[in-house]
C-alpha cells in the first residue's frame, strides 16, 4: 500500500484568546490521509474547528504542533524556496467566491495573476493558459472578459477554482464550497470535482457541514466535532452504519427525498450548543450533547474499530442506534 499524498498526524491550532489568555482549541490533536487522487470529506457543526483544520493545511492560520505531511515530509519544518514550492501543490477554494475574487479584475486577469505569481512570464502563454483552465471547469473562454458580479454564483465558483488550478496543485482544501450557491447548482459543482479527479488526479478535502452534499463525492468522511476526530471511514460503511452518537445525529437531520421516508424519519435531536474550545469537556468532548453518555465518557474514548474500514472514537459505537 502506497503512503498517502498528505499525511496530518497530530495536528494542533491553538489561538490565544486576549480577553482571558487562554488557548482557544479549533483543533486538538487531527489526524487525517489523503491519497492522490482522492476525494475525502471533513463534515461536522459550525465551529468544530474544520475551517481552521483546511487554513492551516495551506499555511493561512500557524500550527501549535503536530505535522503536516506531503508526499513524505514535513511542512512544519520547511523554509524558504522548498516551503514555498511545496505548498503551491496545496491551493484552497474560499467558501463565498464572490468576495474572493477582486471585483476590480476580470476573471482572465484573476486567473492570470496566479499565473504570474507561480512563475509564468510569457504574456502570450498565460493567455492560452487561462482558456485552458476555464475549459477544465466547463466554462466558455468568452468568461476571461467578465469580471465577477456578471456572472453567476456557479460560475465564480468555478472561476475560482480555475485560478487554484493555475499553481499545478495535487490538493485542493474546498472550504464550503457549495454552500453558498443555489441547490440546483450544487451538484454540478460536487460533479466537478470528481471530473478534476478523473482527469487529473487532484485529490480534494471537501469540508462542508452538510453530510449529503458530501456524499455525492467523497469516498471517505471524518467527522469532526469540538477539535477532533469522532469517526472515519468509507463514505459506504459510513452512511450505511453509523457508529458515533454525534454521526447518528447529524445523519439523522438530513431530509430524504422519498416523501414516506421522510414523515417516518427520527430525528435525534442534541441539547444545548457546541461548548467552548477554551474549556472542552474532559474525556469525549460530545459527552454533555450526548444521549446516552455514562460516567465512564469522562475518560478519552479509545479509538474502536467498527468494520475493516471504519473506526468510532467511542466508549459505546453504535449503541444509540441499537436504542432508538
Amino acid at each position: 500500500m502506497t503512503d498517502p499524498l498528505l499525511n496530518i498526524v497530530d495536528l494542533k491550532t491553538y489561538f490565544r484568546d486576549t480577553r482571558t489568555g487562554q488557548n482557544i482549541k479549533a483543533c486538538d490533536g487531527i489526524s487525517l490521509d489523503i491519497n492522490e487522487g482522492e476525494i475525502v470529506g471533513l463534515v461536522g457543526e459550525s465551529g468544530c474547528g474544520k475551517s481552521t483544520l483546511g487554513r492551516t493545511l495551506v499555511g493561512l492560520e500557524d500550527a501549535s504542533g503536530g505535522e503536516i505531511r506531503y508526499g513524505g515530509e514535513n511542512l512544519l519544518t520547511m523554509h524558504g524556496r522548498k516551503l514555498h514550492t511545496t505548498r503551491r501543490k496545496i491551493q484552497y477554494v474560499f467558501q463565498d467566491p464572490l468576495s474572493s475574487l477582486s471585483g476590480r479584475m476580470t476573471i482572465g486577469q484573476a486567473i492570470e495573476e496566479a499565473l504570474i505569481i507561480n512563475g509564468e512570464r510569457n504574456a502570450a502563454a498565460r493567455r492560452a493558459r487561462v482558456v485552458e483552465l476555464l475549459e477544465a471547469v466547463s466554462l466558455p473562454d468568452q468568461i476571461a472578459e467578465r469580471y465577477p458580479r456578471e456572472m453567476s454564483g456557479g460560475q465564480r465558483q468555478r472561476a475560482c477554482i480555475a485560478r487554484s488550478l493555475a499553481a499545478d496543485p495535487k490538493v485542493l482544501i474546498c472550504d464550503e464550497p457549495v454552500s453558498s450557491l443555489d441547490v440546483s447548482i450544487r451538484a454540478q459543482v460536487m460533479n466537478l470535482f470528481l471530473k478534476l479527479r478523473d482527469e487529473f488526479g487532484l485529490a480534494c478535502l471537501l469540508i462542508a457541514h452538510d453530510l449529503a452534499i458530501v456524499r455525492q463525492a467523497a469516498s471517505r468522511v471524518y467527522v469532526m466535532y469540538l477539535g477532533r476526530i469522532m469517526e472515519e471511514g468509507e463514505s459506504r460503511a459510513l452512511y450505511g452504519n453509523p457508529a458515533h452518537p454525534y454521526t447518528q445525529a447529524l445523519l439523522s437531520a438530513v431530509p430524504s427525498t422519498n416523501p414516506v421516508e421522510e414523515r417516518d424519519r427520527q430525528r435525534i435531536l442534541l441539547k444545548g450548543d457546541v461548548p467552548s474550545p477554551i474549556n472542552p469537556p474532559s474525556g469525549c468532548r460530545f459527552r454533555g450533547r450526548c444521549p446516552i453518555a455514562q460516567p465512564v465518557c469522562e475518560t478519552p474514548p479509545p479509538t474502536i474499530a467498527v468494520d475493516q474500514f471504519h473506526v468510532a472514537a467511542c466508549h459505546f459505537p453504535g449503541k444509540l442506534a441499537l436504542a432508538g
